[in-house]
């Protein structure tokens, strides 16, 4: 069996990624309304990472509930979702033109939203924290949507 903080980890790298790769977009930028939608997301990627560093700390503490703890077969395929799926595309996106980049940036927030959807059962107590994690990602892929139309 896996704590579930193991998996908030990759949850927090995948905010850090965002982070850095919304914050390099928005200084790409020289129209100011995809320029503030990019740092928009930005911030809201660094507001990602500090609900997953506290869900960490709290799923971190010795607790004998059976609902921190993920089954190795589950935890080996986010791992390896997030490693074949999100992160490489991530890295791609630092190569990439502005639309390139965008439509790949619409790829990991789908991609982030199927990750958060899995670790739900796992949560216990704090399943509507990650609900609202996900609904924000739902809310950034829609905005990715709309500038690409």
């Amino acid at each position: 069996m896996v704590n579930l903080s193991e998996l908030l980890s990759i949850a927090l790298n995948i905010e850090a990624e965002g982070y850095a790769f919304y914050t390099n977009l928005a200084s790409a930028q020289t129209d100011e309304q995809s320029k503030q939608l990019f740092q928009n997301l930005a911030q809201q990627e660094r507001e990602h990472q500090e609900i997953f560093k506290k869900l960490i700390n709290e799923f971190s503490q010795p607790d004998s509930s059976k609902d921190n703890w993920v089954s190795e077969e589950v935890a080996g395929y986010l791992k390896s979702y997030a490693n074949m799926s999100i992160f490489p595309t991530m890295t791609k996106m630092k190569q990439m033109s502005s639309t390139e980049a965008l439509k790949l940036a619409v790829e990991v927030e789908k991609d982030s939203i199927i990750f958060y959807s899995e670790l739900l059962p796992y949560a216990g107590n704090e399943r509507e924290t990650i609900k609202k994690v996900i609904s924000e990602e739902k809310r950034h892929l829609m905005d990715l949507l709309a500038l690409l139309s």
